[in-house]
């Protein structure tokens, strides 16, 4: 049976929404799977071959072996968004020194493309990869570089759009929202897709050139800031208070033993 033109505007891409991301928006090649294990896998898989357009987006109507941070899995279903964007930084102003920049970054783009759809909704950064609304996670983000390909970078994100939680394990039945609850609505998958793209395009272009800009808008998002908080990181388990994030990105913690710069951990918090 065909599906429903708007069902599948809900739930997934037709050939006219995939013309329309190549025709609209800064991508150059586009991946469409209707199933895929993860959509950062492929992307590095074709970062070490040379005869791709990029940037390249790899998009995918589901995905079943989604990955976050460490050893951490995204968890989506039917009607939730998730792609990877394969990104040349060579010739852009994104060298390896910056790079811990591109998650809040991205972070920043996508609350802002959610912010002009959830009218009224509050919308915050989670450092140091994760976006908020109203106090739950809407979207995740992992940026990842091939081992074996310098110059390029793996920009994963994963939003719950029109995925209902209801069969979500209960730890992310706790924590997560999709946007559909957020607005008592649902939104065609492609707009959201563009809009985030779009917004994307923008602020990773302000690195390396208007990043007092990009500084002030992380911060003023910043959903952990002046509450008390516990990171892990490879260098073991820290409390404190966060104070912000720094203009390299790292979260800043006032501990007992005095200030603590992470560049990279799993935070908690505690309040």
């Amino acid at each position: 049976m065909k599906q429903d033109p708007l069902e599948e505007s809900l739930t997934g891409f037709s050939e006219a929404d995939l013309d329309r991301i190549r025709s609209e928006t800064f991508v150059q090649q586009v991946e469409f799977h209707r199933d895929l294990a993860s959509t950062n896998d492929l992307a590095l898989e074709y970062a070490l071959q040379e005869e791709h357009q990029l940037p390249l987006l790899v998009l995918a109507e589901t995905q079943s072996a989604g990955r976050g941070r460490r050893t951490n899995r995204w968890w989506s279903a039917s009607g939730a968004l998730t792609f990877s964007l394969l990104l040349e930084t060579e010739n852009s102003q994104l060298p390896p020194a910056r790079w811990p920049q591109v998650s809040m970054t991205a972070g920043l783009a996508v609350c802002e493309a959610l912010e002009g759809l959830l009218a009224d909704a509050e919308i915050h950064l989670k450092w140091p990869n994760d976006v908020f609304a109203q106090r739950r996670k809407v979207s995740g983000i992992l940026v990842e570089a091939p081992r074996l390909q310098s110059g390029r970078l793996v920009l994963g994100i994963g939003i719950n759009v029109n995925n209902t939680l209801a069969a979500a394990p209960d730890d992310i039945l706790q924590l997560a929202t999709a946007m559909c609850e957020v607005a008592g609505k649902r939104f065609s998958l492609v707009e959201v897709l563009v809009d985030v793209l779009d917004k994307l395009m923008e602020r990773l272009n302000w690195i390396g050139s208007r990043d007092h800009e990009l500084r002030d808008r992380w911060r003023r998002r910043c959903l952990l800031t002046d509450r008390r908080v516990q990171i892990d990181t490879v260098n073991g388990q820290s409390e404190g208070i966060c104070r912000g994030i720094d203009d390299e990105g790292a979260l800043v913690l006032q501990t007992e033993n005095g200030p603590l710069r992470c560049l990279a951990g799993t935070v908690t918090l505690l309040d």
